[in-house]
């Protein structure tokens, strides 16, 4: 278990009873600009070079505003070749690891940082933010190269889950995409669990985005199991946070080339949260994948923790010429048989990959995701 000093303890201890005062509805984001200087001490962040696939990728710790709130990010970019690039932001999930009596939120872990070189590599423009309240090394260290493994950075605010966080990435898009190496006409937005939540509503609030894949996130906390009541006391709050709340206008989301992904065998945010979102799309293609067939293999239909949603299902196979070619449809809603929260991540990657990968082909975005499952979060 990482250490902390006794001062980021007594931080953190700030952070929590910030957590009891995230209850209500956040400011509109205010745009922000990205500063590889500390916006508060002025200091230099960490930053590097490393060579992934031949390519040679420049990462640097930066920090943006969003509602006031100074927020920290990771930036990955290929420098070596010819720019401006395609953009890609990954939301990662929520995570927790204890620190004395309370809790911590790690962001930006070895993984996080592998994740970025590696997109970085395949040709995008890479951003990782550190919502609100969460931690760059919280648990296992940094995970950046020498000298920086010890690195930590704690972002302003405190934990809101899906609410605040949406801003952070809204304002983190438009630091990027305001960046002369970044083309921000060819965006790809990606999130897993809270990233998933956090993506869903950053596209129903306008997030320019061309092409976005979500992975297991709550849609409803009016029926999530896990809806967290210190957080979402209230029917208004957690509409707030809910994708799938008509009064976000979950519709949105079929004007940009979206995949929504759910694990049938999760416990931690039921498959019925991504029937019911799948349930509001208009005109949504919706498969049943047998977690024991690899793509393009035979979709299904229909799983039976969708039938209080009116979903048609479809059936048949995606052939890997059509896939290339750019055939899926979009919105598509894909339900893996088995499979957990965590396991989805890299058994879902050849979908994600295609989807992703016919989108950025078709549309000539010089860059593509890579063949090898590489994970974005710890």
């Amino acid at each position: 278990m990482h250490r902390f000093p006794q001062s980021r303890i007594l931080t953190l201890a700030a952070l929590v009873f910030a957590i009891f005062l995230s209850v209500g509805m956040t400011a509109p984001a205010q745009a922000g600009a990205w500063s590889t200087s500390d916006l508060k001490t002025g200091a230099p962040l960490p930053g590097g070079t490393v060579t992934v696939n031949h390519v040679t990728v420049t990462w640097q710790v930066g920090n943006y505003w969003s509602d006031g709130l100074r927020i920290y990010g990771l930036l990955c970019t290929p420098t070596s070749l010819p720019g401006p690039h395609p953009v890609a932001i990954l939301n990662h999930g929520l995570s927790v690891v204890p620190v004395g009596p309370f809790f911590a939120f790690p962001a930006i872990e070895a993984y996080g940082w592998i994740g970025c070189t590696n997109m970085a590599g395949a040709g995008w423009l890479t951003a990782i933010t550190t919502y609100r309240g969460e931690i760059i090394g919280a648990s296992t260290g940094s995970g950046f190269p020498a000298p920086y493994a010890n690195y930590w950075a704690l972002s302003d605010g405190g934990l809101e889950l899906c609410l605040g966080e949406v801003d952070d990435v809204l304002n983190l898009l438009s630091a990027v995409t305001a960046l002369p190496s970044a083309n921000p006409s060819h965006v790809l937005m990606w999130g897993h669990s809270h990233g998933s939540c956090i993506t869903e509503r950053a596209i129903e609030r306008g997030a320019p985005v061309q092409v976005a894949v979500s992975l297991d996130g709550p849609t409803d906390f009016t029926t999530w199991n896990h809806n967290n009541p210190i957080l979402a006391p209230t029917v208004a709050a957690q509409d707030a946070r809910s994708s799938a709340w008509s009064g976000n206008n979950p519709a949105k989301l079929a004007n940009v080339k979206f995949l929504r992904i759910h694990a049938e065998g999760d416990v931690t945010v039921t498959p019925d949260q991504g029937c019911e979102l799948a349930s509001k799309l208009p005109g949504s293609a919706n498969y049943y994948l047998y977690s024991n067939i690899s793509p393009p293999g035979v979709y299904w239909g229909s799983p039976k923790e969708c039938a209080a949603f009116s979903m048609p299902w479809r059936k048949g196979q995606l052939l890997p010429d059509e896939v290339a070619n750019g055939v899926w449809a979009s919105p598509t809603f894909l339900m893996y048989s088995g499979l957990n929260h965590s396991t989805i991540r890299g058994k879902a990657w050849p979908e994600f990959r295609s989807f992703v990968n016919a989108v950025a082909v078709g549309g000539h975005w010089s860059a593509s995701i890579p063949a090898q499952y590489s994970p974005f979060e710890n």
